[in-house]
């Protein structure tokens, strides 16, 4: 099959801003460049010293260096990386309302921008007027906007409003009607720089409903996002910029995994990329991290197989998948201090079978086993998350309201264990597991819970994954269906 046509080539980008150091440096820097243009021979030595003089008074400030990106027809880029990287420089060379200091962009196709609250809007005119006025600019007449108007006006949603001036209106207001008219004029290139993260939530889920439906009618959609998740979700691959430059390139999610580890880099936690080489990864978890007792890949030596005590049913499920545990954590991610390690995760049934799906409703358990690598005496939080292979949160539980405790030896292990209910929808999805301690061992302070003290041991993302089977009566329903009491009565119900 052959791929779609592009969209988007950007070659080469740059963009330099020149920073004066004052007024006068620029009236100097003319002068000292004028002069250098009246001397014959630009290649001298009197040429070399004129503009080393006009230099002097400014300096270059590359907001973007050497910037590759293509997008295709229907394809979805998420730009991320921290405030000042060239996020929203980048866009705005594409959507056109920036020039590049180097290299070229070729956009093909009616492209729609949402690069900053309020932009392309006049704030004197009414809402109904800036619909129009936004259509025109796209090159839309006014019987095209006629028909796209109620729709526009519909999406919006802000009433009465939409005949006030657009200067009246709340940040929220004005993102409503921004993106309805960037959505609804057909746009071939849709471009939004973390314009949505102002909206309510009702008005985000609905955005990002549309959104889905033009990816899936073939819209290219270039989005600048702090939030990974919706990264994740939205989009397939990535673009990660730092100061200016591409730091990385390439699918969404794995791009976003090394974004992650940079940032927790950056506040002093470490991911351990430490990925299964040269013997099995089963192997290299349980090495080091043997208690008395504990089994081991290696050969037994006289009567040390005899003497070893039998494994326990977990303890042998927990060895089997141990290697494949390893592959996901290096994969998917794994960050912390690494004083105590989660060794492996299983999900099994509550008569200890091991499962990879669940029925709607039934209670299975996650176990998984904590290794110390070193002495440690600390209450502890164990977290686990549920999310779906959107990469969205579903659902999770932690032991918040009642105190844990690890105790233990370099070397020694202990077990963990998530009984729980399953009502969610049909569906696979993925668990993270997190382990926190806290400073000096205590998590309250003069019996207060002080969450600033916490320290992350462990997490793991795709800690294990697993698929809740279709329940019947509902094929098509809410993500987490709650426990309750439904009752139908011909009388209204007596209050207790």
């Amino acid at each position: 099959m052959s791929e779609a046509p592009l969209v988007i080539a950007a070659h080469g980008i740059g963009k330099a801003y020149r920073i004066w150091e004052s007024p006068g440096a620029r009236l100097s820097a003319a002068f000292w460049q004028g002069l250098d243009r009246r001397i014959p021979g630009q290649n001298g030595p009197l040429n070399r010293a004129l503009a080393e003089r006009a230099r002097r008074g400014f300096r270059d400030f590359h907001a973007l260096q050497d910037i590759e990106l293509e997008v295709r027809r229907g394809e979805s880029v998420g730009i991320i990386g921290r405030n000042g990287s060239g996020k929203s420089t980048l866009l705005q060379i594409i959507a056109g309302t920036l020039r590049p200091s180097t290299g070229d962009v070729a956009v093909q196709g009616r492209v729609a921008a949402q690069l900053e609250l309020g932009a392309g809007f006049n704030p004197e005119f009414s809402g109904r007027e800036n619909v129009y006025l936004y259509g025109a600019v796209l090159g839309l007449d006014r019987a095209a906007m006629d028909a796209k108007f109620d729709e526009v006006a519909s999406f919006a949603d802000i009433g009465e409003f939409l005949e006030e001036p657009v200067k009246t209106y709340s940040s929220g207001m004005m993102t409503r009607l921004a993106f309805a008219v960037s959505t609804c004029v057909e746009p071939e290139v849709l471009i939004i720089d973390e314009a949505l993260s102002v909206g309510d939530a009702p008005f985000q889920a609905k955005c990002f409903r549309r959104l889905r439906k033009l990816i899936d009618e073939g819209v290219s959609l270039l989005f600048v996002s702090h939030d990974l998740a919706t990264v994740r979700s939205v989009c397939s691959r990535a673009l990660w910029l730092k100061d200016g430059r591409t730091a990385a390139w390439g699918d969404a999610k794995t791009v976003c995994r090394e974004y992650e580890k940079f940032c927790w880099r950056e506040q002093g936690i470490n991911f351990d990329d430490d990925g299964p080489s040269g013997g099995s990864a089963k192997a290299q978890i349980l090495a080091g991290a043997k208690s008395d007792g504990e089994s081991t890949d290696e050969e037994p030596v006289g009567d040390a197989e005899e003497a070893a005590p039998a494994l326990s049913p977990i303890d042998k499920l927990l060895d089997s998948a141990a290697a494949d545990f390893a592959q996901r954590a290096s994969e998917a991610g794994r960050v912390g201090t690494g004083v105590a390690r989660f060794d492996s995760c299983v999900l099994t049934a509550t008569n200890g079978e091991l499962i990879q799906r669940v029925d709607f409703e039934q209670e299975a358990v996650f176990h998984t086993r904590i290794t110390a690598r070193e002495a440690i005496d600390s209450d502890i939080v164990i977290g686990l998350a549920i999310f779906n292979v959107k990469g969205e949160r579903i659902a999770g539980v932690q032991n918040v309201h009642e105190e844990l405790r690890l105790k233990l030896a370099a070397g020694e292990s202990t077990y963990a264990s998530v009984q729980m209910r399953f009502p969610f929808t049909h569906e696979k999805y993925a668990a993270r597991l997190t382990l926190m301690g806290f400073q000096d061992g205590d998590r309250t302070v003069n019996g207060i819970y002080d969450f600033n003290r916490s320290i992350i041991f462990d997490q793991v993302t795709d800690a294990l994954f697993f698929e809740v089977q279709l329940h019947a009566p509902f094929p098509i329903g809410p993500a987490v269906c709650l426990p309750a009491h439904i009752t139908l009565s011909s009388t209204p119900p007596a209050l207790s």
